[in-house]
């Protein structure tokens, strides 16, 4: 896009490693601040964390303004209008300051619609589609796995990262012509990636707590034992739900695949039912601190 010859911002990256091979011919590959960058023939590919390559840490969030100044500095860096560059991939996070370790809030996210729910470890809580992520994890313990230091301030506190990942086809999921560097810190495309990211949270069933059994609606020996059956379906969640299904698909139970989609919604309307205490108090902490977020972008 810019012309000239790609190879010449090698002079301007550490840690460079040099490939040549049929397919790609001669590469090269080095690094500048968080960025680890590519080189080729056909062009300069960049991939890293603009709050990483302006802040000590990603703990803390990167503003609209900081943005811009982050893509200024990488523009001098590589000597390079960052801005004119193709965006592949865009993560928009924020670390929340809760009250209980993360993985306290997970049994009470439940499925999001189109997305696959995955509790991939106890810290962490992917919900997946071909171009869509969102995830909740313990940045905590995050940084510690990674050897990275805890800035002052933030020793001992449970902190949960929530984060969107737009992975594939930006212009279509933006419904936007093109998205580059320049177009993240447009404030309309920054607020509305915002609060696309708050929509992907809200947009999880959220379950409700287990600890009281409201009997209030018993009428009958059958209610009795749809309220038990109910209380018990919500203890065990919806990992078991899933087990459940993937076991009678494996063994080919039913000879209509609507009926697995018929049984999983049945049990979800199960979890989701009136028959306990109100919702944990624990989703309205989450709600409330995200809604705090949007409130506050800038």
């Amino acid at each position: 896009m810019v012309g000239g010859d790609p190879f010449a911002v090698a002079q301007y990256l550490s840690n460079i490693t040099e490939r040549s091979n049929e397919a790609q011919g001669y590469t090269a590959t080095g690094k500048v601040g968080d960025y680890s960058v590519l080189l080729t023939a056909s062009g300069i590919s960049l991939k890293g964390s603009l709050p990483k390559f302006l802040l000590p840490t990603n703990i803390h969030t990167l503003s609209r303004s900081g943005a811009s100044q982050a893509i200024e500095k990488l523009s001098d860096t590589l000597h390079l209008p960052i801005k004119d560059s193709k965006v592949a991939r865009i993560d928009v996070s924020t670390v929340l300051l809760v009250k209980q370790p993360p993985s306290n809030y997970y049994p009470f996210l439940g499925n999001k619609p189109r997305f696959q729910r995955l509790q991939a470890t106890p810290d962490t809580l992917y919900y997946n589609t071909g171009k869509k992520q969102l995830i909740f994890y313990n940045k905590i313990a995050e940084a510690h796995a990674k050897g990275v230091s805890i800035p002052a301030g933030f020793s001992g506190e449970n902190l949960m990262r929530l984060e969107a990942r737009f992975t594939k086809r930006l212009p279509d999921q933006f419904n936007l012509p093109k998205v580059t560097g320049e177009t993240l810190t447009d404030e309309r495309f920054y607020t509305g990636i915002v609060k696309r990211w708050g929509d992907e949270y809200f947009s999880i069933q959220k379950l409700k707590a287990n600890t009281l059994m409201d009997t209030s609606s018993i009428k009958t020996p059958n209610d009795a034992k749809e309220v038990l059956f109910t209380s018990l379906l919500q203890s065990a969640g919806l990992e078991m739900v899933d087990n459940f299904l993937s076991n009678l698909k494996a063994r080919k139970t039913f000879s209509d695949p609507k009926y697995y989609t018929r049984t999983k919604n049945e049990l979800e309307r199960l979890i989701n039912s009136k028959t306990t205490a109100e919702r944990s108090d624990l989703i309205k902490e989450l709600d409330d601190a995200v809604s705090e977020v949007l409130l506050n972008c800038r």
